[in-house]
Parts: C-alpha cells; structure tokens; sequence
C-alpha cells in the first residue's frame, strides 16, 4: 500500500472529488435532450412558461396577483399634440388585458427565413424564473406580422393564428 502522510490523502481526496464532479457535469451534458442552439422556434412563449410583465414603447401590461394591470407609458412618451396625459388615458378592464396576455401565450409561429427590415416595434416579455427579459422585434408587413427573435439571430418568423390588434392595444392613443 501506497504510504502518503494525512495531509497528503486529503490531497488525493479533495482532487478525486473535483474530478467526479467534472465527470458529473460533462456526462449529464451528453446525454440531456435540451438544444440551445438556434432551432426554429414555433410558438412565440414556450407553453410552461409563465407570463408576468409585456412591456411595449407605449404601454405595460403587469400580472398582479390573479389579474392583470395596464401602465401607461411615462411622462416623456405622453403626447402633447393630442392632450393626452397620464390621467385621461382611458381605463382598460382586466377581461381586455387577459384577453391580450392569452392571446400573447397563445400565439404560434412560422419561420420564414432571414432579413433584416426596419420600423419594428420592440416588445419585451418578462417570463416568471427569468432574470432577464426576452426581446423580440414586431414588423407589420401589409397583411401579415414578422417577428424577430434577436437571440436566434436574423430568424425572422409569421404569426400564423393572430392579427395585430389581437396582441397590441391598438386603440389606446400613442400605442
């Protein structure tokens, strides 16, 4: 047997137990299933993800408790040539904003290849268990609704089964 001081097999044991967890570490990353690569998504929020904030240029939606909340945009979005301010913006109810959000959790995608275009509408949606925001980038393209991913690059992808006044509040005035 080999014959090593107490400090010595402390040695041998601390360097063993690193090397069984980077054994650990390396093998459940063979052999898990999840591909974070730039696969085509097909639906805008993944379906177990829980939706707390959307947050647009011209308004918020927030989850509050069981409900939802409208915010209107700051005061140095409000617009001045219309009289419009922060107190006189129309009340939303909480049916017309879960409305929304379902229709948010519900919509599906469909790639249609890469571009690069102009005049979108950035939207951050706020997922519960995320620490960051996702970012997407909305384009209304006569008829249809582009969207972009900015994580999967120049993917751009068609919201098949919603219209823009489904997903946006339209009639709220500076949105």
């Amino acid at each position: 047997m080999i014959r090593l001081t107490s400090r010595a097999w402390n040695n041998v044991l601390i360097i063993s137990m690193l090397l069984l967890i980077l054994l650990f570490n390396l093998s459940g990353n063979l052999f898990s299933n999840d591909s974070t690569t730039d696969d085509a998504i097909d639906v805008l929020i993944p379906h177990d993800a829980m939706l707390t904030s959307i947050v647009t240029h011209a308004y918020t939606i927030e989850r509050v408790g069981r409900g939802w909340r409208f915010v209107p945009p700051s005061k140095d979005l409000v617009s001045t040539e219309r009289q419009v301010t922060r107190e006189n913006l129309p009340v939303i109810d909480n049916q017309t904003l879960t409305d929304v959000v379902i229709a948010w959790q519900n919509a599906e995608l469909a790639p249609i290849g890469n571009a690069t275009l102009t005049g979108a509408t950035p939207v951050n949606l706020w997922l519960a268990g995320e620490s960051a925001p996702r970012h997407y980038l909305f384009f209304q393209v006569g008829e249809d609704m582009l969207v972009q991913y900015p994580t999967q690059g120049a993917q751009l992808y068609k919201i098949t089964n919603m219209t823009w006044s489904q997903l946006f509040l339209t009639d709220i005035p500076n949105a």
